[in-house]
C-alpha cells in the first residue's frame, strides 16, 4: 500500500529576513512566516488533505510553522528532521556560506573543518527519519515540517542532486511524495507564494 508524504519547509524567520545562516541554531518566525504557514493550512483544507500523522523538526521555527498550519493538532518533534548543521557559520551572513556551495554536492564535506555536517550525514539522517516515519505510521497521509537545505539533500537522494538543483525550496514550499516499498517518488512541488 502506498502512502503520501507532504514535506514542507518552515515559514520565513528573522534570520531569513536578515540574510543570516540558521542551521541547527534558531530564530523566530516573522509575521510573514506566520502568514505563510496559515496559507499552507488553507491550502491543505481547500484541497481536502487530511493528515493521519504530523511531524516537525525539533527547531522552534518548524514547530511554530506546523502549529500555524494545523492549529490545535498534536504532533511529534523529531531531531532527525532538523536543518543541516553549519557549524561556525551559524549566525553569520548567508553570503559566507554561499561561497562553499557547489551544485555537485551542495556543501559536500566542506563544512566539517568548521564543525558542520557533511552532505552524506544530512541526506542519511533525513532519509532514515522519513522512512521510519512512513513505515511506522498506520495512516496513509503524513505531513513533516523541516528545513530548506536538509530537504534539498533529501530530494537529491531520490531524484539526483543535479535535478534537485532545479527546485528552489522557499519558505513554506511543499513537496508531495508517494511512498511505497521504502522508495519515495516526487509527485509535485507546491509554491503557495506563487499562487
Amino acid at each position: 500500500m502506498s502512502k503520501i508524504l507532504y514535506l514542507m519547509r518552515h515559514g520565513q524567520t528573522m534570520f531569513n529576513l536578515r540574510g543570516k545562516v540558521q542551521g541547527a541554531s534558531d530564530s523566530p518566525l516573522t509575521d510573514l512566516g506566520i502568514s505563510q504557514a496559515k496559507k499552507a493550512g488553507q491550502y491543505f483544507k481547500g484541497n481536502n488533505v487530511i493528515f493521519d500523522d504530523l511531524y516537525s523538526s525539533s527547531s522552534e521555527r518548524a514547530c511554530d510553522t506546523l502549529e500555524n498550519v494545523m492549529p490545535g493538532m498534536s504532533y511529534q518533534r523529531l531531531k532527525g528532521l532538523k536543518e543541516w548543521s553549519f557549524g561556525l557559520f551559524e549566525g553569520d551572513s548567508k553570503q559566507l556560506l554561499d561561497a562553499l556551495w557547489e551544485s555537485k554536492d551542495i556543501f559536500g564535506e566542506r563544512l566539517v573543518p568548521f564543525g558542520g555536517e557533511t552532505h552524506q550525514d544530512v541526506e542519511t539522517r533525513l532519509n532514515s527519519t522519513l522512512i521510519d516515519i512512513m513505515e511506522k505510521s498506520s495512516g496513509t497521509t503524513i505531513l513533516a515540517v523541516s528545513h530548506g537545505t536538509a530537504i534539498h539533500a533529501f530530494l537529491g537522494r531520490w531524484i539526483g542532486v543535479s535535478m534537485a538543483n532545479n527546485y528552489f525550496i522557499g519558505n513554506c514550499h511543499i513537496l508531495k511524495f508517494e511512498y511505497s516499498h521504502h522508495q519515495f517518488k516526487l509527485i509535485e512541488k507546491v509554491d503557495l507564494i506563487a499562487e
